[in-house]
């Protein structure tokens, strides 16, 4: 059976999509597996991930030969170096097929929205806002990184809530409720073994913004810290909105989405709340869409739109 491959790699989990291509009918089936971000993960981990893929695929039928188009969206696609070593894995792979390249806010985008064009404000372990209008650039505000950006994000929450515990802790802060919760969530007991926590080798970034989903529990006790941290986490989504907002002001669909933004409602609900006491108009929808789709979704369009240029050879598009 002829198919289309959909690929979404992210730095601590990968879902491929294969959409079958029948006469009467298409077909979808899922798979999940480990990171697939170069940037994040090395070249090692991405090729052990894209070995995973093959075999699955093998082992469920799906033929190399048989594959007419891979959409791939993840982070770093801009880097030629990535786009390079992906082809060349591909390549090795022995597959045939135009392979296109997307950025994994991109997909995120068109994911939810069936045209492909609209804003989407991601917050999961990292954060970015993009957007993207019919004949004009795409437009970006954050997603530069946990060391210096990612605001809002659940890194950014869970870095707050670490600086208020050791700021407890020696007398530069409040007293916090997040103490107590983070150290049963971790099982410790004192600040020493907090810090080895943090700084163990290896330490991910989001097994650090894992902590994040104790905020809710801290404010519904009534902890004035995780509120204001909390407040400082919706004002700084609000401003990547903006930032993009103010670059193409007649867009009027948003979808927000990432663990924080899906899952922590009290956060969701008091941006949208804001993002409309500015544009009463703006169409928000929250999205828990599988970015695969938008990849998929991405491949079709490009597949419809640039026909010509797969007659004479495979190629590589990277937006």
């Amino acid at each position: 059976m002829e198919y289309l491959l959909g690929i979404d790699g992210g730095g601590t989990k990968t879902v491929v999509c294969v959409e079958g291509l029948t006469k009467e009918k298409e077909t979808r089936q899922f798979f999940y597996f480990g990171a697939f971000n170069i940037n994040g993960q090395g070249e090692k981990e991405t090729k052990k991930t894209l070995d995973d893929i093959d075999r699955q695929l093998k082992e469920n039928g799906y033929e190399v030969k048989n594959c007419k188009g891979i959409g791939i969206g993840t982070a770093g696609i801009s880097n030629p170096v990535v786009a390079t070593f992906l082809k060349e894995q591909f390549l090795k792979r022995e597959y045939e097929c135009p392979i296109f390249l997307y950025g994994d806010q991109e997909t995120a985008l068109s994911a939810v929205f069936e045209s492909c064009y609209g804003m989407i404000l991601i917050a999961g372990t990292g954060s970015i806002c993009f957007g993207k209008t019919k004949g004009e650039e795409p437009v970006r505000a954050g997603g530069y990184g946990h060391i210096i950006d990612d605001v809002g994000s659940g890194y950014a929450i869970a870095r707050d809530m670490l600086t208020a515990i050791v700021r407890a802790e020696d007398g530069r802060g409040e007293k916090t409720v997040l103490t107590s919760l983070v150290f049963d969530f971790l099982g410790i007991k004192e600040i020493k073994q907090l810090i080895q926590f943090l700084y163990k080798e290896n330490r991910s970034k989001k097994e650090v913004a894992n902590l994040a989903i104790l905020i809710e529990e801290a404010i519904r006790l009534g902890d004035k810290v995780a509120c204001s941290i909390e407040e400082k986490s919706v004002n700084d989504l609000y401003e990547l909105w903006k930032a993009v907002h103010i670059q193409m002001p007649q867009e009027k669909n948003l979808a927000l989405t990432g663990s924080v933004l899906v899952k922590n409602t009290r956060i969701s609900t008091k941006l949208i709340e804001k993002i409309h006491q500015e544009q009463k108009e703006m169409n928000i929808v929250v999205s828990k869409e599988e970015a695969v789709l938008g990849a998929l979704r991405l491949l079709k369009k490009d597949k419809k739109e640039r026909k010509v240029l797969w007659e004479d050879e495979r190629t590589i598009f990277s937006d």
